[in-house]
C-alpha cells in the first residue's frame, strides 16, 4: 500500500496566503461617469434657482434701464464673476508656464 505524500508546491491541497486586494485605480470611463453625475446635479439645482427667483427686478446700469427676471440677473452676474476669474487664472498660468519650463528638474 503506497504511503500517502505530503502536499507539494503544485497540489491543490496547499492553500496560498492571504494578500490584500489591489487597490482599483480610476480609469477614464469611471471619471466621466462622476462628472456626469456631477453635471446631472448641478444641473438639477440650477432648474430648482431659476424656477424659485422669477420674480422681476428693475436694473439700472450706465444709463440703461430695464427689467429682467431675477434668475436671469443673478446668472448674469455669476458668469461675469466666472468670466473674470477665468481671465485671471488664465494670465497667471501663462506667466508661470515658462517658468516652469526653465526650472531643472
Amino acid at each position: 500500500m503506497p504511503q500517502p505524500r505530503p502536499p507539494g508546491p503544485g497540489s491543490p491541497d496547499q492553500h496560498k496566503p492571504w494578500s490584500a486586494p489591489r487597490a482599483v485605480t480610476a480609469t477614464r470611463t469611471s471619471v466621466v461617469w462622476a462628472g456626469l453625475w456631477a453635471v446631472a446635479v448641478i444641473l438639477i439645482v440650477f432648474m430648482v434657482f431659476v424656477v424659485s427667483n422669477t420674480g422681476d427686478v428693475r436694473i439700472s446700469f450706465a444709463g440703461m434701464s430695464g427689467v429682467l427676471p431675477l434668475a436671469v440677473v443673478l446668472m448674469a452676474a455669476m458668469s461675469a464673476g466666472i468670466a473674470v476669474t477665468l481671465i485671471l487664472g488664465t494670465a497667471r498660468l501663462t506667466q508661470l508656464r515658462p517658468l516652469t519650463r526653465r526650472r531643472p528638474r
